[in-house]
């Protein structure tokens, strides 16, 4: 059985930490040129729930990470807005306080437009056959997931699991678990400029008389085209099944998790708010904050930490303690899925023992 260590609220401090991560100091003792990815969500522009850098940096600290060969790293998105390239993406994490010398480089591991993949095949037990992972997750020697567990719009909520598999996918892995359709052209948005055409390299946009449309069959779902447009055009259907989402999602965070070693995961129980940090209004927290917890298994930490905020007495309007508050929330999106297929396809095990620090 699994240990997941928890450090309580009034416990957050430097000392608290390092007693909290003392199991895992060890991610750079292979070798002195080891690389090591700090995964994070340095928020959406407009969000506020998301992990400060103030105990990112206790966390980095604690654990005794090389400057020189650390690094901050996300991914960029499918969406509009400072995270769907990487100069603004980077300039976005500056403006949060994710910056040098205080902390180390934030660096964007999928490229400068979500493009750069690493491909991992995974194992026969996964629908999935190839996860196309950010690039820079490759040339990763070891990686730190730091995230944030909180309410999902499509996933019921989000934590370590959530990080692993769409963290840390390029553009295409993005859309292929965002959506079970291929991109399609918004018609009254499309100018005809034709700057779609020029980056498709499987030749699937093909014109009409004012417009452009894409052929299903030749699409391959890289995302370049939802990218290249200037005018927000080429869209994705977002109205994907519940279950094939979240599916998608668990073998993605098994390929993550094949890439590369993880020692720990480190979940923040703080600012537990009904949506995640992709979102501007993310809604206030659902009940007060409970802490931080750390562990080698990323099923394990995630049921801890339902299970912490399941017993956690609610903030007014929300589901009593012992009842799945995110499931109250959205009834049709049940996040204990994450749990039973990560566990099935070998991602981890939902047993665990809770430590308190």
């Amino acid at each position: 059985m699994t240990d997941v260590r928890f450090l309580p609220v009034e416990k957050m401090n430097q000392a608290g930490f390092n007693e909290l991560l003392a199991p895992y100091r060890f991610v750079n003792t292979k070798s002195n040129r080891d690389l090591t990815a700090v995964k994070i969500h340095p928020g959406e522009e407009g969000n506020s729930s998301y992990i400060p850098p103030s105990l990112v940096k206790m966390v980095v600290d604690a654990l005794e990470l090389p400057y020189r060969r650390t690094f901050l790293t996300d991914t960029t998105v499918l969406y509009g807005g400072r995270r769907m390239t990487a100069p603004d993406y980077v300039s976005l994490a500056w403006d949060h306080g994710f910056r040098m010398p205080d902390l180390p480089p934030f660096i964007v591991a999928d490229g400068l437009a979500g493009t750069d993949e690493f491909r991992v095949a995974l194992p026969p037990q996964c629908e999935t056959k190839i996860a196309r992972l950010a690039a820079a997750l490759g040339r990763t020697d070891n990686a730190v997931m730091i995230s944030h567990f909180k309410g999902h719009l499509l996933a019921g909520f989000g934590g370590s699991i959530k990080h692993l598999g769409m963290g840390w996918a390029a553009k295409a892995g993005k859309l292929y678990q965002h959506s079970s359709v291929m991109p399609y052209v918004k018609e009254d948005k499309c100018t005809f400029c034709k700057a779609c055409i020029a980056v498709c390299g499987s030749s699937a946009i093909e014109t009409l008389e004012s417009t452009v449309r894409i052929n299903e069959q030749k699409c391959t779902g890289c995302g370049d085209c939802i990218q290249r447009c200037p005018f927000g055009a080429i869209r994705v259907s977002w109205n994907q099944e519940a279950h094939s989402f979240i599916s998608r999602m668990v073998e993605y965070a098994l390929g993550a998790s094949m890439a590369t070693t993880i020692p720990v995961y480190v979940n923040f129980l703080i600012n537990i708010s009904p949506d995640c940090d992709c979102m501007k209004n993310e809604g206030p927290p659902i009940v007060n904050d409970i802490g931080v917890v750390a562990c080698s298994d990323p099923v394990a930490i995630d049921q801890a930490c339902l299970d912490l905020v399941t017993e956690a007495i609610p903030r007014e309007g929300n589901a009593k303690a012992g009842t799945d508050k995110f499931l109250q929330i959205r009834p049709d999106r049940d996040g204990r899925e994450q749990l039973r297929i990560g566990e099935e396809i070998g991602l981890g095990n939902i047993e665990y023992r809770l430590v308190k620090i």
